[in-house]
């Protein structure tokens, strides 16, 4: 099997690899999960490990994706906690990490340090629902994707994406994604199969 290139990555198969006779098997079902995680709350090492990191109330989420990805990690969730040295406010997490097999990845979902969205990935309901699960919020009948760390080529992109879906968008003055009130019970629809029940409330 030939070594996965970035450009490669939107139409991936099932195959990774690390070194010449290291192997990792990816379904589409994983695939597409991962795409959602790393354009939200997922961070790619340059290494090539990817960080899955959620608050600790949020566990059974976490637990949920560690199920669906367990073959791709180091098999264990790991409890941490940290302090705000602003306001000294104390935070706890739950993460864990997937094996050092994703290099060609962060060189498809990063531009130096800065993660874009390619031109050429292609979104799934799935992979919008888990992105939407990350970073996703209903509030005030408004519906916000947190896209404001990246760059306005990226959001032009995810417009164009959305598009595709005939959800329509706008681009808030803090770089948040909104969806038009006219797209959200369109946009519910297609990613409530693939909610969560954790992440139920974020529904209208």
């Amino acid at each position: 099997m030939k070594q996965v290139t970035p450009r490669e990555v939107g139409q991936l198969k099932c195959i990774l690899s690390a070194r010449q006779n290291l192997k990792l098997k990816i379904s589409q079902r994983q695939k597409e999960i991962l795409i959602g995680t790393i354009l939200g709350d997922a961070y790619i090492s340059p290494l090539g490990k990817i960080q899955i990191e959620h608050s600790s109330k949020y566990k059974s989420y976490i637990d949920w994706k560690f199920y669906e990805l367990k073959n791709l990690s180091y098999k264990k969730i790991s409890y941490t906690e940290r302090v705000n040295k602003y306001n000294g406010k104390k935070y706890s997490s739950y993460r864990f990490w997937l094996r050092q097999y994703f290099r060609p990845w962060r060189k498809y979902f990063y531009n130096g340090k800065l993660k874009i969205f390619p031109l050429n990935l292609k979104l799934t309901p799935l992979s919008l629902a888990v992105w939407y699960m990350d970073d996703g919020c209903y509030s005030d009948e408004r519906c916000t994707l947190s896209t404001e760390s990246f760059n306005k080529n990226s959001l032009l992109t995810i417009q164009r994406k959305l598009e595709l879906f005939r959800i329509e968008t706008y681009i808030r003055s803090n770089g948040k994604l909104g969806i038009n009130a006219r797209s959200q019970n369109r946009f519910f629809s297609i990613i409530n199969p693939y909610i969560h029940k954790s992440m139920l409330y974020k529904l209208s």
